[in-house]
This record gives C-alpha cells, structure tokens and sequence, in this order.
C-alpha cells in the first residue's frame, strides 16, 4: 500500500480534473473526446459502451438527448419550420399559399391562431414520434445479431444518429457562412439547408457502417447489405413520421376548428388542376 505522502498520490488523474472543470465551469471534459470519436470513430464510442468504459466518453444516450435538444435549437435559430405546421407547408411554394388562404377562408379561422396549434402540438410528439420511427432501424439490428440484447442494439443505433447530429450542425454552420456572400438568394439558402439535411443522413450511414462493419458483420458482403437493410428502413420511418404528424394534426384542426388536413390537400389538388386545364 503506498503511503499517503508518496509523490504518486498526489498527481492529479483524469477523474480529477473532470470533477474540478465540471465543478468550476460546468464543463464535462469527456465532451470533447466525445464529440471527436463520435464524429470520427463512432465504433470506438459503442465498443467503450459495451466494455462498460463510463470514464472515456459521455454515455451515448446521454449525448443523443443533448443533441436531440439541440437540434430544435438549432432548427429555431435557423428559422426552420419543425414538424407539421401552416409554416412548413407555405414554404413548398406559392400554391399551397393560396390553398392555405382558401382553406382558412371556408373556415373562417385565422392563421396565426391554426399554425400555433399545430406547432404545439408538433412540438408535444415528436419525441414519441422519432421513438417510434427509431423502431424498424432497432429491430433490423435485433434480427442482424439475435444474441445480442436490445440495449446493446439502441447504442448501436444512436452512436451513428449522434454523428449525424453533430455533421448537421457543422453543415448548417456552413450554411450559415455561404449565406452572408453576396448574390445568395434565399432559395439557395433553402437548397442549401436541404443538402445540410441530406448530408447529414448519409453521415448517419456512414457512421452506421462502420458500427456494422466493427459489430455485425463477417464479410464486406454481409456489411454491405447489412448497411443496404438499414437504409431501406428509412422508407417505414418516414412512413411513421408522416402517418403520426398529418395524424396529430387532423385529430387537433378537428377537436378544436372543425378543420381537416383532408380538405386543405382537397383544395391544393383543385388548384393544380385548375391551373393546368385549358
């Protein structure tokens, strides 16, 4: 046992200083090693998980609610309409514009009052809605690696999802920058924001592969039609996400406006169709 004057016991560990920055400002040290494997190296983060290392990395879940959080942040700071909303929809163009407008004009109700309800309602579901959806993607590496238990296979999945996360927000950063140049109009800046988005979800697959890669599969033909089974489910999600989102919406336009969804898609068809005949 070595004595308590020895010079080793007094040099400061890593735990030390995780308590005292954690202490003074805050700050879990961790974060930054965090952040960087999670981005770069996300199978070292999973492996670390399941050795049970809870001094190298912030717990992957713990993460993903960080950046979960995060991400509505970031999507209000950038003016980006989240889920279902009268806003969402009135940027696909100019003529669900009017649609809209001829839509609340049959209902008499105004605007500002519909669009908040929707946005509230939006912003209640969403974490029930992304949990849902997050089930095909779970089930899939259920089935790839039966032996394993679900909890192992949510942290396989969400360690890709949080460098998707944090690729968004470097992208959008970017994004950001692009549109202060001179000539960038805001259909740029909305293409831009877009490809922000989709460059993000590749990030997802990328990240996903390698954890496939390290995890599940035996051959590089196994991994990559693992890889290929994970992207395909993001058709089920989205199937979940929409079927959820237009169904909060209709239930709340019904309840408290005697409104439909129904009915406002009803008039953008007239519309189109209107504008095409003769």
């Amino acid at each position: 046992m070595s004595h308590p004057d020895e010079e080793q016991d007094a040099r400061l560990s890593r735990a030390d200083v995780d308590d005292v920055a954690d202490a003074a400002i805050g700050v879990d040290t961790r974060i930054f090693t965090t952040i960087k494997d999670t981005f770069l190296h996300t199978p070292r983060v999973v492996e670390a998980a399941y050795a049970g290392e809870r001094d190298r990395y912030v717990p992957i879940i713990r993460l993903f609610l960080v950046l979960f959080g995060l991400q509505f942040a970031v999507i209000a700071f950038f003016d980006i309409p989240a889920g279902f909303s009268l806003d969402a929809l009135a940027r696909s163009g100019d003529d669900m514009v009017r649609a809209i407008d001829a839509w609340l004009a049959e209902s008499g109700q105004p605007y500002a009052a519909v669009n908040a309800s929707l946005e509230n309602a939006a912003g209640l579901t969403t974490t029930l809605l992304v949990f849902l959806s997050s089930l095909p993607f779970v089930l899939l590496l259920k089935a790839y690696r039966p032996s394993r238990s679900y909890f192992g296979h949510v942290l396989a999945y969400l360690a890709p999802v949080n460098a998707s996360f944090l690729a968004l927000f470097l992208l959008m950063a970017i994004v950001a920058l692009i549109s202060l140049l001179p000539g960038i109009g805001e259909e740029t800046e909305a293409a831009l924001y877009i490809w922000a988005f989709v460059g993000s979800i590749i990030w997802n697959f990328v990240a996903a592969g390698w954890v496939i890669a390290r995890f599940y599969g035996r051959s590089a033909l196994a991994v990559g039609l693992q890889v290929s089974g994970l992207v395909l489910m993001v058709i089920p999600m989205f199937i979940i996400m929409m079927i959820g989102q237009y169904g909060i919406a209709e239930i709340v336009l019904q309840n408290k406006y005697d409104m439909s969804v129904i009915d406002l898609f009803r008039i953008s068809a007239e519309n189109a169709i209107e504008s095409e005949s003769p």
